[in-house]
């Protein structure tokens, strides 16, 4: 039987259990540069994940952001270019897309029409 005083920490959990966590969409960019900054679980180099990402938590924002539907339906030129707008960091690019989704939505208005919202993305790529 399982000890009730024992205290358990997500640093406990299997790899793949802390990236399905990490990967579910519920975390905010900024609560991902939190945790990498917190533990060496998150933030360190663990071969837990392919070497061109820098840490778990980079990889969990990579991983969010190709299945976002805004990166997603971008062009490959679109993406390359935000990814180096924001510095070759997947964090950054994330908290793009997710202020990106927060500005965009429906509205009620007072004649109880709904119109949609929409921030129109457009980059220029210098080639």
């Amino acid at each position: 039987m399982a000890d009730k005083n024992r205290s358990v920490s997500i640093e406990d959990l299997p790899s793949h259990l802390i990236f399905e966590i990490l990967t579910t969409g519920r975390l905010s960019a900024v609560d991902l540069a939190c945790l990498e900054l917190t533990s060496r679980t998150f933030g360190g180099s663990h071969g837990l994940y392919p070497q061109k990402f820098r840490s778990l938590v980079d990889f969990a924002a990579y991983q969010l952001c190709v299945s976002h539907r805004v990166y997603s339906g971008m062009g490959w030129n679109a993406q390359k270019g935000l990814f180096g707008r924001c510095e070759g960091n997947w964090k950054r690019v994330l908290r793009f897309l997710q202020a990106v989704e927060e500005s965009s939505g429906m509205v009620k208005t007072s004649a109880s029409n709904v119109r949609v919202l929409s921030y129109i993305l457009t980059f220029q790529i210098k080639d």
